[in-house]
This record gives C-alpha cells, sequence and structure tokens, in this order.
C-alpha cells in the first residue's frame, strides 16, 4: 500500500477527465487540502476547456434547456475551488513509472492517479450506424436532433440501442416516452418504436422487477412499442431500415444509442485493459483501485460494469468521492473514510412526470463485485422537477 503519513513535501494527485467523476475527486481534494491545511497538488487533465452535465443534453434536444445551462468551464472552477486545470490531450498511463502522457508532449508525473475518462463511442461497431440516425449524446449531437425533431411531421421513430450495457442505462425509456407525449402535444401522428437488445424483453430488467414493472406499464401507456432484436444490428440509411437477425424496422426518423468503448488512452495503456471484456477497464469493486496498483483509482464509467455497477453518473459521482477520502486518509495517516454508498437513489423523467426508485448496493465476497437490489419509491410532476433543478443547480454551482 502506499505509505500514509504527513510530511512537508507536497503529495501531487492526478485527475485525469473533466466530467464528473473528474470534478469531484478533484474539488474534494482541494477543498480537503484547503480545510485541513494539506500540502497537495491537484491537478486536471481534461481534453476540453468544459465541463458538460451531460444528462441534461436530452432536454436540449427537446427544446427544454438551452445550451449555456449545460455546460461551465472547468477551468474556471478550477480557480474558484482551488485545483488546476490542464488542457491537453492524455495518450497513455505509465503506471509502472507512476506517470501520463499527453498529446502535446508532456509526462506528468504522480504519487495518486484518480481515472475518469468516460467511455468512447464506437459508432462503428456496427454497419451504418456511424453514418446514419441522429442522437443526443453529445451537446452537437442534441442539437442536430432538435432541429430533426422540429422538421419531423409525421411517421415512425425508431430509437435503437444496439447493444447493453450502454451510457444511463435509463435514458432509452425516459426518452421513447418523452417523444411519445412530445408529438401527442404538438398533434403529430408519430410511431415510437423501442429496439432494443435487452435481453428479457422488458425495460431496465437489470434493476429488478419492481422497477422493471413500474417502466413497462408506463411505456405501454404511452404507446410505445418495444422490440427485442439479437444483436446483429445494420442501419440500411439508403432504404430507412434498420435490420437485425431477427427483425426489420422502418424508420422516418431514426435515433441512436452509442456501443460504449473503451477509451483510447486506456487502450494503448498496459494492463488498462479488461481481458474478459475489452471494453472496459478492470477495476478492483469493492474500493475502486486499479488491481494492480494502488495509488492508480478507476473512478469512470470505464470501470463501472466490471464493479456490477451502471455505467451513469451517479455511481461515478459515488466512487470519485469514495477514491478522494482513501486517497486524504492515507495522507492523513488514518482520516476515517465512510466508504462508498451502500444506496443509490435513481431519478428520471416519463413525459411531463417522474420517476424515483433506490437501489442498495451490496457487495457480493463469493463473486467479488456489487450488486443492486432497487425498487421503486414514487412517481410523481414532482421528482421531475426535482432532477431538474438538481441538474440545472450543478452547472450554476460552477459558474
Amino acid at each position: 500500500m502506499t505509505e500514509s503519513r504527513v510530511d512537508n513535501v507536497a503529495k501531487r494527485i492526478l485527475v485525469l477527465g473533466g466530467g464528473t467523476g473528474g470534478y469531484v475527486a478533484a474539488r474534494k481534494l482541494a477543498e480537503a487540502a484547503r480545510k485541513q491545511g494539506l500540502d497537495l497538488e491537484v491537478t486536471v487533465v481534461a481534453d476540453e476547456p468544459w465541463h458538460d452535465f451531460r444528462p441534461l443534453y436530452g432536454d436540449v434536444a427537446l427544446g427544454a434547456a438551452v445550451p449555456d445551462e449545460v455546460r461551465a468551464s472547468i477551468v474556471d472552477a478550477g480557480r474558484r475551488f482551488g485545483f488546476r486545470v490542464l488542457v491537453d490531450r492524455v495518450t497513455r498511463i505509465d503506471a509502472g513509472e507512476r506517470a501520463v502522457e499527453t498529446e502535446k508532449g508532456g509526462r506528468l508525473g504522480y504519487d495518486y492517479l484518480v481515472v475518469s475518462l468516460g467511455v468512447r463511442y464506437g459508432w462503428e461497431a456496427y454497419p451504418g450506424l456511424d453514418r446514419y440516425g441522429y442522437h443526443n449524446y453529445t451537446l452537437e449531437g442534441a442539437t442536430e436532433l432538435g432541429k430533426a425533431l422540429a422538421r419531423f411531421k409525421g411517421g415512425r421513430i425508431v430509437l435503437l440501442v444496439p447493444e447493453t450495457p450502454h451510457r444511463c442505462g435509463m435514458y432509452p425509456y425516459e426518452a421513447v416516452t418523452q417523444l411519445a407525449e412530445t408529438m401527442k402535444n404538438r398533434g403529430i401522428k408519430a410511431e415510437v418504436v423501442l429496439l432494443t437488445r435487452e435481453r428479457t424483453g422488458k425495460p431496465l430488467a437489470a434493476l429488478g422487477t419492481d422497477v422493471s414493472r413500474v417502466w413497462w406499464e408506463k411505456i405501454q401507456a404511452a404507446g410505445v412499442e418495444m422490440v427485442q432484436h439479437d444483436g446483429n444490428v445494420e442501419v440500411d440509411g439508403e432504404r430507412g431500415v434498420v435490420r437485425a437477425g431477427n427483425v426489420e424496422e422502418r424508420y422516418d426518423l431514426l435515433i441512436k444509442v452509442p456501443p460504449s468503448r473503451l477509451p483510447e488512452p486506456l487502450a494503448r495503456s498496459e494492463g488498462f485493459q479488461l481481458k474478459q471484456d475489452p471494453r472496459w477497464a478492470p477495476v478492483r469493486p469493492r474500493n475502486f483501485r486499479h488491481p494492480d496498483y494502488d495509488d492508480v483509482f478507476m473512478v469512470g464509467e470505464h470501470s463501472m460494469p466490471p464493479a456490477g455497477l451502471p455505467t451513469a453518473g451517479i455511481p461515478v459521482h459515488f466512487a470519485a468521492d469514495y477514491a478522494a477520502d482513501q486517497i486524504i486518509s492515507e495522507i492523513t495517516g488514518g482520516y476515517p473514510v465512510a466508504g462508498y454508498a451502500k444506496t443509490m437513489t435513481c431519478v428520471g423523467y416519463w413525459g411531463t412526470s417522474g420517476y424515483a426508485g433506490t437501489c442498495e448496493i451490496r457487495y457480493d465476497e463469493k463473486e467479488q463485485r456489487n450488486k443492486l437490489y432497487c425498487y421503486t419509491i414514487m412517481t410523481s410532476p414532482i421528482i421531475r422537477l426535482m432532477k431538474e433543478a438538481f441538474y440545472k443547480s450543478w452547472i450554476a454551482a460552477m459558474k
């Protein structure tokens, strides 16, 4: 283990990624340094100067939010909260030498490394997926999807989920119910189809029968058709058709969910690609450390499935917070750590109303991974208002 002590040498903490995990970890570390008088050098390496709150992209596409409500300067946030931001692109991690290489030629050393690089969108994984359809997984994509929805005069909308798990598991179900209600409110005749790889044929089955039942009832009430495909997906944009081995769906408007792939810097780094499934990065599910390096914390979406958790902002947030606590504990020689959160509350939209559910997180000693036990708390329009308020206040608090 890394030596636990307080001394006169500044501890260099390098945080890779300026998204949710990177921001949460860097802010907590910097604030602890200020409050406890610790000599820490906290540096975030981000490939762009913006911190985007990605869950709001769907609101941008549907006209419920504007781009200024979605992003804030991570550089300005660093100045405000006390961490340094280096706008550069990570190219490789040399964990054996405790160094990170960047695109601009830098080689950065560290005492602790927090890795939160999200996922890469693997549009190339299925024929035609990179060429046809719209998405709202980037701000630019959300803007283009918004324009396409404004032009849409009626017909068949297909939302394609080529594989699971993907970024934000609840998104497709939120999207189709909102699309159905939006079209109804606009007086547009539209069939909304969710074409998914969900193997059970029911929504959010991994979160348990109670959560799945509630969402299934809402999907049916919204008039959304849910179709299960076999994974052999091909998009024929010339004919406006999505084909799979067991189904063929015609569309007038195609919305797509990107396959998740390992970020390139991790794929190029020795020991940072999971052998059992190269889409993900290795992690110790109990404490989010790298299996081979105690001074490296893997808290991005790239490491959530191997930990038994969803690829979503909430588990990333908690993992980053826990990683920061562990680092502070080791540096101070015993600062008490609360541990990873044992419950996780998820909220979602469905049309004008909202959903709230809780997942208990239990560590399975035999399987050495976390398991989720989820149930519904409440469905109400007030949940939608609460979610909107939280999302927009996240960005407002950074400005």
